[in-house]
């Protein structure tokens, strides 16, 4: 496992901590607020640093994008394809969470939404935490 992979997935680890810190801060909107979206954008960055891990590690260049891509048309329901869908989900969440959020702290309207996005969310996203370990830990090569 390359030091890349090692920072990618101890980043990962940081931003579920932050999460889980800033989901227990939800009665205290501007902290619950300011640590949500700092999760959302070190884990875009995080992406970033996937991406290029990715094409760092591929004899022909490709990035994680190309190699998902690929993944795609070789093994439909494959891990890797699984954990492509809920990362895609997350981020959606994320966007969602940050728009209804906004809204709530404004308006004080529309906490159903943001609580069932909530809920998508959180099992989306450690869907995409628990995946990223599993396919990014050595294949071991015994029987």
């Amino acid at each position: 496992m390359s030091n890349l992979v090692i920072v990618a997935l101890l980043v990962n680890v940081l931003v579920v901590i932050g999460l889980i810190y800033g989901i227990s801060k939800r009665r205290e909107p501007a902290i619950h607020m300011k640590i949500m979206t700092t999760c959302f954008v070190v884990d875009l960055l995080n992406v970033i640093l996937v991406e290029v891990t990715a094409r760092a590690r591929s004899e022909d260049s490709q990035g994680a994008v190309e190699q998902g891509l690929r993944s795609f048309y070789e093994n439909f329901f494959s891990l890797l394809n699984f954990h492509i869908l809920v990362s895609v989900i997350s981020i959606i969440c994320y966007i969602i969470a940050i728009r209804t959020g906004r809204r709530l702290f404004r308006t004080g309207e529309g906490r159903s939404a943001h609580r069932k996005n909530a809920m998508v969310f959180v099992a989306v996203r450690l869907a995409s935490f628990v995946t990223s370990i599993m396919i990014s830990w050595p294949k071991s090569s015994g029987s």
